[in-house]
């Protein structure tokens, strides 16, 4: 199988590729880097391609389209839900957000801010407790390490034991 894909030169170090939703390639590289170089990056990365691709192909096929009513359900049951839900996490973690914010977005169920602004989605209320749960936690653990780091996850896993198979739901 052959790839067309959209190189993104910027004042990187490093190559790296991704696979976005709407099933586009995209190869991030530094200005210095040769196309030929980028092309080999590429053919290295054909099995690992093959399957993202797959994997997001079915996830197309699997999206919900949700009606404005079915929205503002949503919205309403995530107000009323995930304050309390960082407020029970957040007592046991020995962490404080700044604030805690409920959006639309469609391609990331929460986020942590610099400023320990918490994010989450209205879509995160479609995924099962346990990973709801986990999200929450995921997030607040934020406030104590901005990173994805072995000591992020020693965190999270305090207190969502089984992080690494809820993650997957």
């Amino acid at each position: 199988m052959k790839f067309e894909y959209t190189v993104v030169r910027s004042a990187r170090k490093s190559i790296s590729v991704q696979v976005d939703r709407d099933c586009n390639i995209i190869v991030r590289a530094p200005f210095f880097v040769t196309q030929k170089t980028i092309d080999e990056f590429m053919l290295s990365k054909k099995s690992w391609l093959e399957k993202a691709v797959v994997t997001q192909r079915n996830k197309q096929k699997n999206r919900k389209e949700y009606s404005t009513e079915e929205i503002e359900i949503l919205r309403k049951k995530a107000k009323g839900l995930l304050p309390r839900k960082v407020e029970y996490f957040s007592s046991i973690m020995g962490v404080t957000p700044t604030s805690v914010k409920i959006n639309s977005a469609k391609t990331r169920y929460g986020s942590c801010s610099g400023e320990n602004r918490l994010n989450f989605s209205l879509y995160l209320l479609t995924k099962p407790e346990e990973f709801i749960d986990y999200v929450v936690v995921h997030e607040l653990a934020h406030i104590k390490h901005h990173n994805h780091s072995k000591d992020f996850y020693d965190f999270v896993e305090k207190f969502v034991p089984d992080y690494k198979r809820i993650s997957k739901l």
